[in-house]
C-alpha cells in the first residue's frame, strides 16, 4: 500500500516538531521577539507539512532550525528534550502515524488493517502469558510481534499476517531450557 511509509516519514517530523516547539515555547515566554520566531517556524513546518503532498524536507528544515536553536540557547536546560530511545520514539511516531493513515487509508482497508493489529494484539499477549516460556522462546515472540507491527506500519497486510502466524508458530514451541526470562509483556 503505497503512501504509508510517508505517513510514517511525515508522524515522525510531527512528533520532532511538537516536542520541541512546546519545549522553546515554554522558554520563549516573555520574550516576544523569540515568540514571534517560533509562531514562523512552527507555521512554515505546519504549511509543509499540510501540504498536498507533504513536504517533508521543507518540514524537517524548519524542525532542524528548531533544533539548532534549542541546541544554541537552552543546550544545558535541566528540561530540554533528549533524543528518546529508538523503541519509545517508534512507540510515540506510531501514535502520530495512526492518527495520519486514519485519514489517508480507505475505509475498507482501515478495517482490514484493525483486525490485523488486534489479532496481533491479542495473540502477543496469550502468548506472553503462556506458563513456562524460555527466555529464548520470549524474546523470539517479542522479535516476530515486531515485525508484524511494523509490516502493518506500512501498510504490508500479508506480510503482518504471515508474521502473526510465524509467531504463533515460535510461540508453540516446546521450552528450550529451565531458563525464565524476566521480560514481561505489554501492549504490541
Amino acid at each position: 500500500m503505497a503512501g504509508l511509509y510517508e505517513i510514517w516519514q511525515q508522524a515522525e517530523v510531527s512528533r520532532r516538531l511538537d516536542v520541541l516547539s512546546g519545549f522553546v515555547a515554554m522558554c520563549v515566554a516573555g520574550d516576544e521577539d523569540a515568540r514571534r520566531r517560533l509562531a514562523q517556524l512552527v507555521a512554515g513546518a505546519e504549511r509543509a507539512l499540510s501540504a498536498s503532498p507533504p513536504d517533508l524536507d521543507v518540514a524537517s528544515e524548519y524542525v532542524d532550525e528548531l533544533v539548532r536553536w534549542a541546541d544554541t540557547e537552552w543546550a544545558d536546560h535541566p528540561y530540554r528534550p533528549v533524543d528518546a530511545r529508538p523503541d519509545e520514539a517508534d512507540r510515540q511516531t506510531r501514535d502520530y502515524a495512526k492518527d495520519l493513515r486514519h485519514a489517508a487509508v480507505p475505509a475498507h482497508l482501515g478495517c482490514e488493517m484493525g483486525r490485523i493489529e488486534l489479532g496481533l494484539e491479542v495473540g502477543f499477549l496469550a502468548l506472553c502469558r503462556q506458563p513456562g516460556l524460555d527466555c529464548r522462546t520470549r524474546q523470539d515472540i517479542f522479535y516476530v510481534a515486531g515485525r508484524a507491527a511494523m509490516a502493518l506500519d506500512l501498510g504490508h497486510l500479508e506480510v503482518a499476517e504471515r508474521e502473526i502466524r510465524r509467531m504463533k508458530q515460535v510461540g508453540s514451541v516446546e521450552p528450550r531450557d529451565s531458563c525464565r526470562c524476566e521480560v514481561q509483556c505489554s501492549a504490541a
